[in-house]
């Protein structure tokens, strides 16, 4: 039964037989990265598992190498991004078998590198009917998302994971039991905290932030998108009621990591908009300094006491995450250069969640794989800060501050959370889509707009 993991992958070779990559990246692989969960999976003997992600991404990725690779530049940051695999790959194989450093760089392959290229390559293509490509996968992610919202509404009123019970009927009793263990529901202040697709409800806040964000950019600079009503007389629309869907999603994960990190989003966002672009990063940069002193004092306060002392859950996990760093590091300098692996790092004090991901990432990939980390994100900042010193029209600056808003939320929520399953292959999917953004020159034509790729196809 567990072959019904295939059919993303049908679906995107009847799409890619009929229209076009960027088609089968919007309507077959980014509703199977939203909205099916990763942890399940199908194996075949000598083969290494697949998801529905990666059931979906390897035919686009076949034809991203076929159709699409004449259009690449080659820059710094594929580099860092495909070293980052192969980092992951050795830390697994040196500390366990050489087959298992295989399998994680296959793993590596399907969630980080192709995502990275379909980002780069396809988004910032000219889509169907005159439609940028970057608006179709925006509208298409805000829409997928409500209906995550939707759905969830259940898990979080009944304290039930509705995502692992439609499942269950199709996956064998040892992969539902170890998916039960390692992703069970929980309940906070008496409700579930939903966690849709995503394995953890920190997780579904994390990719429920980058959906807020692009939500506003979309409803600030596609107008008309959504803007019907559907009952005359009730101010009831498609924009709206998205809108409200993807905050409501974003309550239900009660996560207070996604939480401080969209608030410092919406932050950054609203500073940009009122104040020139350097006097709202000097002002930006003041208040997270004021806001990171005063959060240091009053959580060492917090966390003065042992963990057997602590009063309620919030001041376990707040005590749990300072231990992280004192209890991690001796093991952490034993294998500095590429660290434990993933599948088979050493749990010091029952500290098996490493809930910080750069402390997560110089644990399981030594300091070499939390470098590469950190260059990709530097690259992708970097990259941004650039295109904001461009004359450019409002549209593509504004989704300029919409990615550094999102990254800003995402590097603040996992500084206690770690990155992982989808939200980690959309932290991918957006790095390589910043490095293939090239917007059109404030008061160009579409004609003057400087891509690679279109002015390659005129010559061919």
């Amino acid at each position: 039964m567990n072959l019904i993991i295939l059919i993303p992958a049908l679906a995107c070779w009847v799409v890619l037989a009929r229209g076009s990559a960027q088609k089968a990246l919007i309507n077959v692989y980014l509703p199977a990265v939203l909205l099916l969960p990763h942890y399940f999976s199908l194996r075949f003997p000598h083969l290494p598992p697949l998801t529905f992600a990666d059931a979906a991404i390897l035919p686009l990725g076949v034809a991203m190498l076929l159709t699409e690779m004449r259009r690449w530049r080659w820059g710094w940051m594929d580099l860092w991004v495909l070293l980052f695999a192969v980092s992951a790959a050795l830390s697994e194989g040196l500390n366990t078998v050489v087959a298992n450093g295989g399998l994680q760089f296959f793993a590596e392959i399907t969630t980080i590198v192709l995502p990275y290229m379909a980002g780069k390559l396809l988004i910032e293509q000219e889509g169907v009917e005159g439609q940028p490509g970057r608006m179709m996968l925006v509208r298409r992610m805000v829409v997928l998302l409500a209906i995550v919202a939707c759905i969830s509404v259940y898990d979080f009123v009944t304290g039930w994971n509705s995502w692992q019970i439609v499942w269950r009927p199709f996956f064998p009793a040892d992969q539902l039991a170890e998916v039960a263990t390692q992703w069970p529901m929980q309940v906070r202040w008496g409700f579930g905290r939903i966690a849709g697709p995503y394995a953890h409800a920190i997780l579904a806040g994390m990719i429920f932030l980058m959906g807020l964000i692009y939500c506003l950019w979309l409803r600030r600079f596609a107008p008309g998108w959504g803007s019907r009503r559907w009952i005359e007389g009730l101010p009831l629309t498609g924009r709206g009621l998205a809108l409200t869907a993807i905050v409501a999603g974003l309550l239900m994960t009660q996560s207070r990591g996604p939480w401080v990190g969209v608030g410092l989003a919406l932050l950054f966002a609203l500073l940009v908009r009122v104040l020139s672009w350097g006097k709202a990063v000097v002002v930006f940069a003041v208040l997270v300094a004021v806001i990171s002193v005063v959060a240091y004092n009053y959580g060492s306060k917090y966390t003065e006491k042992e963990l057997s002392q602590a009063s309620d859950e919030e001041q376990r996990d707040a005590i749990y995450r300072r231990d992280l760093l004192k209890n991690y590091m001796p093991i952490m300098m034993e294998h500095k250069a590429f660290g434990w692996g993933i599948s088979d790092y050493p749990a010091v004090n029952g500290q098996k969640s490493i809930d910080n991901h750069f402390l997560m990432l110089a644990v399981t990939q030594g300091f070499t794989g939390l470098g590469l980390f950190l260059a990709v994100v530097a690259g992708t900042v970097f990259r941004l800060f650039w295109l904001t010193g461009r004359p450019m029209r409002p549209e593509d600056r504004g989704l300029v501050f919409a990615q550094l808003a999102i990254l800003t939320g995402l590097l603040t929520t996992i500084t206690t959370a770690f990155l992982g399953e989808q939200a980690l292959i959309l932290f991918f999917l957006i790095a390589g889509w910043v490095q293939g953004m090239n917007p059109v020159l404030a008061g160009a034509g579409n004609g003057d707009t400087v891509a690679p790729f279109r002015f390659h196809r005129v010559l061919t």
